[in-house]
């Protein structure tokens, strides 16, 4: 999650006044805890966007900038990084590399073999539209038998696009194909996620708004996927300038599956969610999902979740809350967190992370555009 109180990073050059962040991801090897990686998009002064990439091996005390990433002549500048590290400890970052005009880009993976300080030449994974989101996942699961394949999804041209690399080979997509539209159908904001046993899990959304949510499954290591499940429909998409809604999904170690999503269907922003026993073939409860919190009371928008497992097996749900604050009343922004202790079926209320709120009016960075609303450049990252 993006959080514009970001925190002086030691070790790192300063920047004139003209220079502008954007999106921003951050990334603590599962591997090796002791080894963080942040990447921010930067605006320089010229109006190019690149990536800057800083590496710590030591739990953040201390930082190293890496060398630059590689750019072709012809890009007009590179964008939205996402980061994940395979089994082998290789770091995966994707990005859109973007036309001289622009109005298209190309979809790439640059790798680390050094824990970030190095960059290889980007792979060519997939071209089209130069405003799309993605995810990218990987194998690290010992038992399984795709440990070490990368998994990237996107929704180029409102088509859900796969594409898969196992243990560093070139990219392809379902069977023997190139990487490229996987189902037909519209897709938005897609995620990809691995379970337990190696299973590639793909969640997305029909449309931006009365739409469902559709998830579906591969045994294979990405080779072929079954047929989409409904996660949860009648989605009403959020208002007010927020950015649009967005599914967020985590499968635990036993199988049991969450999907959270924020939805405007009471006149406000609030985290909906379904839950499932079986890895995400089935869910339970109403299609339309419930409240994250039940029963909670808030005059805030809830937006932007992300879900991760502990080790202990707690769910936490994190998201934005943007709404008055304080005796003033002002509109404000807040990151909240809130805990389920028993799988998935109950969440305590939410605590509030952020030493303070703040407003998002001010210092913001550029937005690219993809995201809609005054807020949304809250969703880049």
């Amino acid at each position: 999650m993006t959080d514009p109180a970001k925190p002086p990073k030691k070790g790192s050059p300063r920047e004139g006044p003209a220079t502008a962040r954007n999106a921003s991801a951050l990334l603590v090897n599962p591997l090796d805890p002791q080894h963080i990686v942040g990447v921010e998009e930067i605006t320089l002064p010229d109006g190019a966007p690149v990536i800057s990439a800083r590496v710590s091996f030591d739990g953040g005390a201390c930082w190293r900038e890496s060398w630059p990433l590689p750019m072709k002549s012809e890009w007009a500048g590179v964008v939205g990084p996402v980061l994940a590290m395979d089994a082998h400890g290789n770091l995966n970052l994707a990005a859109l590399a973007l036309d001289p005009d622009r109005s298209r880009a190309s979809l790439v993976v640059y790798r680390s073999e050094d824990g970030g300080i190095h960059w290889g030449v980007p792979a060519l994974v997939l071209e089209g539209a130069a405003e799309c989101c993605y995810s990218i996942a990987t194998d690290i699961n010992p038992a399984s038998p795709f440990r070490g394949s990368v998994y990237l999804v996107a929704d180029m041209g409102n088509a859900l696009c796969f594409a898969r690399s196992r243990d560093g080979l070139p990219w392809s997509g379902r069977g023997h194909s190139r990487p490229g539209p996987m189902l037909a159908g519209l897709c938005f904001n897609p995620e990809v996620l691995v379970d337990a046993r190696g299973g590639v899990h793909v969640v997305w959304m029909t449309g931006p708004s009365g739409c469902s949510i559709l998830a579906a499954e591969s045994v294979d290591g990405g080779f072929a996927f079954g047929l989409p499940a409904t996660v949860a429909e009648g989605i009403v998409g959020v208002q007010d300038g927020l950015p649009e809604t967005a599914p967020a999904t985590c499968i635990a170690q036993d199988g049991v599956a969450l999907c959270v999503w924020a939805d405007d269907r009471e006149g406000r922003a609030r985290i909906y969610h379904r839950r499932s026993l079986d890895g995400g073939r089935t869910w339970q409860g109403s299609a339309a999902g419930e409240p994250l919190v039940r029963g909670a009371v808030s005059r805030h928008h809830e937006f932007q979740p992300h879900l991760i497992v502990t080790a202990g097996g707690e769910i936490c749900c994190a998201f934005y809350e943007y709404g008055p604050k304080g005796s003033g009343g002002d509109l404000l922004v807040d990151l909240a967190m809130a805990i389920s202790y028993d799988r998935g079926v109950t969440f305590a209320s939410p605590m509030v992370l952020s030493q303070s709120p703040w407003d998002p009016a001010l210092d913001k960075p550029i937005s690219r555009g993809a995201t809609r609303g005054a807020l949304g450049w809250l969703a880049l990252g």
